[in-house]
């Protein structure tokens, strides 16, 4: 038995914080309240600490990295994890035919396939995870299988093919439904197809997450299309890392917010999730007009090879653009010898190559076939403020490991809501910012028994000093360990003790 005791406890729900103890034994938590230390007990002092419920994270990119024992989530509290987002999922088992390149963040795979979502859970268990790990089915993975990098409607039969695969990855567990609506293939899909495939998610009982199809200039029709799905099939919807891009779209949020709030008005069931990060990260082929994409990397590739082709796509990309070249920032690209580019905004590289912004991005996307992330400074901090705000919005990290320079929120998220926006901003007090982190994302993704601290539920749990949490993490060196988390225990075993990382991997495989 394990005894935390000395702490002021945040349970997770929003209440205040109580000066209580709690005792873990056999995975669980046994007691909550006044415990008396004896003999038999391990006693964990947690002194000038918070002793919380360990962090949820219902937006991660971490597929592989679970299975790699990567430890950058619990080093910073996380301890159950949802995958499978953005429409991109490890199962059903990816084609060998061609892909595009968002695809590449699963280039580590080898040539290991999983056929179905019991092959995923399966190896799960097999090896061991630092943290608990739940999936969605993604929408381009499954399009990929069956109608490979082709633009348009499915053909019924590949459209029955679809909707086998989504059906059967739910029977087996998986925890809902994922799409990347501005992403090659799954941006193929029309309403009609969604909506037939949200049926299938709603007969499982599971959920539906979208990457909208726009955070731009149409982000309201997005967020409406998202909206509809769950009036026409009554499937809970998610909109995912919800913002709107570029100083000519800020002014949108507003009435994005109104219409969530009516469409919970009206009984759609809607929740939000968000990272505490004025820009994001993702492949600059997503700036491409998705029909550059369609037939996989080799067909963008001859088509950036060819002046007329690459002379539309500039046109259209260009008009496409809500933020500036100077906006996005370089940090990975497929060949990390090149000089002056990681690491460098694509305008300052333009300036280097003597072009435009736009011929400078499609020069890169040429030179590394496609190959090339960026971060993207996409956001205001007053929008920022509305959107983590939100009472229905969870805080997530929308984090992955990547070659060349990952996005900071893979190493710091929940230490920079934290440290950042709770202690020095003050947005929020301690008990909403755990609650945000833990109990809302745990009740919205129908977690059994995580997300509080409470009797008969799971022993994840985190401890973190209130005055040194934080991380020195930046967009440019991003890969540095978080400060201030002292303990996390998953399932009832350390994984971090006094701090240190040890070698052991109870998570478990969350089928739903």
């Amino acid at each position: 038995m394990i005894l935390f005791t000395n702490g002021s406890v945040i349970d997770g729900s929003g209440r205040p914080a109580e000066p209580l103890s709690l005792l873990v034994d056999d995975g669980k938590i046994v007691d909550v309240g006044a415990v008396q230390p004896s003999s038999e007990m391990e006693v964990c002092d947690c002194s000038g600490c918070i002793v919380a419920p360990g962090f949820i994270d219902v937006h991660s990119h971490s597929d592989l990295e679970v299975l790699e024992h990567r430890p950058e989530k619990v080093r910073q509290g996380v301890t159950t994890e949802v995958v499978g987002n953005c429409g991109f999922s490890l199962f059903p088992a990816l084609p060998e035919g061609p892909l595009v390149p968002s695809f590449e963040l699963f280039a580590r795979r080898g040539t290991h396939r999983w056929p179905d979502a019991a092959s995923y859970f399966d190896q799960v268990e097999e090896v061991g995870a630092y943290t608990n790990v739940a999936s969605l089915v993604g929408h381009a993975t499954v399009r990929a299988n069956v109608s490979g990098m082709k633009a348009g409607a499915m053909q019924p039969g590949e459209m029955k093919s679809a909707e086998a695969h989504l059906a059967s990855c739910l029977q087996q567990g998986a925890i809902g439904f994922s799409t990347g609506l501005n992403e090659v293939p799954s941006s193929y899909g029309d309403f009609a197809e969604l909506e037939q495939l949200c049926r299938v998610v709603r007969q499982h009982n599971g959920f539906y997450t979208s990457h909208l199809r726009d955070y731009k200039f149409r982000i309201l029709e997005a967020v409406e299309e998202a909206l509809n799905l769950g009036r026409t099939t009554g499937v809970p919807v998610q909109l995912s890392h919800l913002q709107t891009v570029g100083r000519k779209n800020w002014e949108k949020m507003e009435p994005v917010l109104g219409l969530i709030e009516r469409a919970v008005a009206d009984g759609v069931d809607v929740g939000i999730d968000a990272y505490p990060y004025l820009a994001g990260s993702c492949h600059l082929t997503q700036f491409l007009p998705t029909w550059a994409l369609e037939g996989g990397t080799e067909e963008l590739m001859k088509r950036l090879a060819l002046d007329r082709t690459r002379s539309q796509i500039a046109n259209e990309t260009e008009a496409g653009m809500s933020n500036s070249w100077s906006d996005l920032l370089v940090c990975g690209v497929a060949d990390s010898e090149q000089p002056g580019v990681a690491g460098s905004r694509i305008q300052e590289i333009a300036g280097q190559w003597g072009c435009s912004g736009v011929d400078a991005a499609l020069e890169l996307l040429l030179r590394n076939r496609g190959a090339v992330r960026v971060i993207s400074f996409n956001q205001s901090d007053e929008n920022l403020r509305k959107v983590l705000s939100h009472p229905l919005t969870s805080v997530i990290t929308d984090g992955l490991v990547t070659d060349g320079k990952s996005h900071p929120r893979t190493f710091g998220t929940y230490p920079t809501l934290l440290g950042d926006f709770v202690r020095n901003r003050k947005w929020f007090s301690w008990e909403e910012a755990v609650h945000k982190a833990s109990g809302l994302p745990a009740t919205r993704f129908r977690l059994s028994c995580r997300g509080l601290l409470r009797k008969g539920y799971w022993a994840d749990i985190v401890v973190f000093d209130p005055g040194s949490i934080g991380t020195r993490s930046s967009y440019l060196e991003p890969d540095t360990p978080p400060e201030g988390i002292v303990h996390v225990m998953v399932n009832g075993t350390w994984v971090i003790q006094e701090g240190r990382l040890r070698e052991r991997y109870p998570g478990q495989a969350l089928r739903h």
